[in-house]
């Protein structure tokens, strides 16, 4: 698509270096560069300018203002400009502000690809335009909608003239706005991506309990739009956690004191509120604020009974419950089942077999089973079964298989069947990536200076 305007693109940033940089990158595309050393000289720029800015690009860590709060400010005076937040550190509450505050619709990196930040201008300038035809054309719409009521001749063909042009536009608004939609979707998947790089073990718990509960979303016939609500949810299901002391955090709900209890309770409300400002993030926030009700009414906050409770509420729960079980079991067969009778009793010995997994897989299984009806929706719980039951049989999603293969004969296109991570647990890219020439590259650079494992694993067929 060719731009159509001259655009204005604001660079803040305290760092000279950075901006002169961005601004060499982009001598090329014949954009109007405008730079400021601080939020607040950005804010005197946008106030100064008599032309509207299309871009602006800011980095989060500058001294009196961070990128979050400038940001936040510019909207009020540039509110039609898109937003990029850029920055070389990976704070989950900076990322947050920015998203919930400012509104961003990007957050990049340093240090930045060139070609990727490239396009993502390129990108953003043509949504701007694409906004900017349909305001106008909407614009336009009204402004011959009121000649049409004055016209006495020819009215059948304006009409139609007229409602062909808007079901065109509408459909093209439509379409920018389903990749707003997909966008927005992305960008949470990517702050959860950057909680696993900070705390492998709490994002690799988030990332298995929403894709568990996507797939259990799907199994009941959900709409896509719903599958991603309730994988949102179960990503920040637990945000209402943060800040609490760790040693709370690894407790079980049974082993806490009166006033822990009480901490712990609040989560689901807290969560809920963290989400508000993000208006699209309603449905989730009522997922996130009914995740601890169970099915009998003994939950909490509410004590909401059945389907009082939202499905996708009772579909995180069982996910979420049955992830945490799955992780917190010794892997000794004996410790195994010396725990297997605190929940199950005396019929805990009737699960015969020596292998620890399909051990703990069955044993919660059937704690899952006892707490139907009680804790959980027996038909969610028989769903989880259904999926473990294919699981089980395929050792990978439904209908995948996957062979390994060494990184040296990596080809563009090839899909990862697992997650990659290197030793210390960081995670890489995440399952169902799929690779280009770009990831393979870097992958095989990072081969040389950290332990990567040498075969990989592709999804084929």
């Amino acid at each position: 698509m060719t731009l159509l305007f001259e655009h204005f693109i604001l660079l803040v940033d305290d760092e000279q270096s950075i901006t002169r940089s961005i601004q060499r990158l982009f001598r090329k595309e014949k954009y109007q560069i405008l730079t400021a050393a601080s939020g607040q000289e950005g804010l005197d720029v946008l106030a100064a300018l008599d032309q509207p800015v299309s871009l602006i690009i800011s980095d989060q860590r500058m001294p009196g203002m961070t990128g979050a709060q400038f940001l936040e400010k510019a909207r009020a005076l540039a509110p039609d400009a898109i937003r990029f937040l850029l920055t070389g550190y990976s704070d989950v509450k900076d990322i947050l502000d920015a998203v919930n505050k400012g509104e961003i619709h990007r957050y990049l990196t340093k240090p930045w690809n060139d070609d990727d930040l490239l396009l993502q201008v390129r990108s953003a300038l043509e949504a701007y335009e694409l906004k900017a035809e349909n305001q106008r054309l909407h614009k336009l719409t009204a402004q011959q909608n009121e000649a049409l009521t004055e016209l006495n001749q020819d009215l059948e063909k304006k009409i139609r003239e007229r409602t062909l042009e808007i079901l065109i536009k509408s459909q093209a608004l439509e379409e920018a706005n389903a990749s707003l939609e997909r966008g927005f979707v992305d960008t949470i998947r990517l702050l959860s991506s950057l909680v696993e790089t900070l705390n492998p073990r709490l994002g690799s718990y988030l990332n298995f309990v929403a894709q568990l509960a996507k797939r259990m979303g799907e199994g009941f016939g959900l709409d896509k739009q719903e599958q991603e609500q309730i994988e949102i949810a179960g990503l920040l299901h637990d945000i209402g956690l943060m800040g609490l002391p760790k040693i709370l955090l690894e407790k079980d709900k049974e082993d806490m004191v009166e006033a822990e209890l009480k901490l712990f309770k609040q989560h689901p409300i807290i969560g809920q509120i963290c989400l508000q400002p993000v208006e699209r993030l309603d449905p989730v926030g009522t997922i996130i604020f009914s995740h601890h009700e169970n099915y009998d009414g003994s939950g909490f906050p509410d004590g909401l009974m059945g389907e009082q409770i939202p499905l996708g509420a009772r579909i995180i729960h069982v996910a979420a419950d049955y992830t945490g079980f799955i992780r917190k079991w010794p892997k000794d067969i004996l410790e195994i089942r010396q725990r297997a009778v605190k929940y199950l009793g005396h019929s805990a010995k009737n699960i015969v077999t020596n292998d620890p997994q399909i051990l703990i897989r069955e044993i919660i299984k059937q704690i899952l089973f006892r707490q139907a009806n009680h804790q959980y929706d027996p038909d969610v719980v028989n769903k989880l079964v259904q999926i473990l039951e294919e699981d089980r049989e395929t050792n990978k999603k439904p209908g995948e298989k996957s062979i390994s293969i060494s990184l040296w004969f990596l080809k563009p296109g090839m899909k990862l069947s697992q997650e990659l991570r290197v030793s210390d647990g960081r995670l890489l890219l995440a399952r169902g990536s799929v690779l280009n020439a770009e990831m393979i590259s870097a992958i095989q650079k990072l081969s040389k200076t950290i332990l990567i494992d040498e075969r990989i694993e592709i999804s084929v067929g």
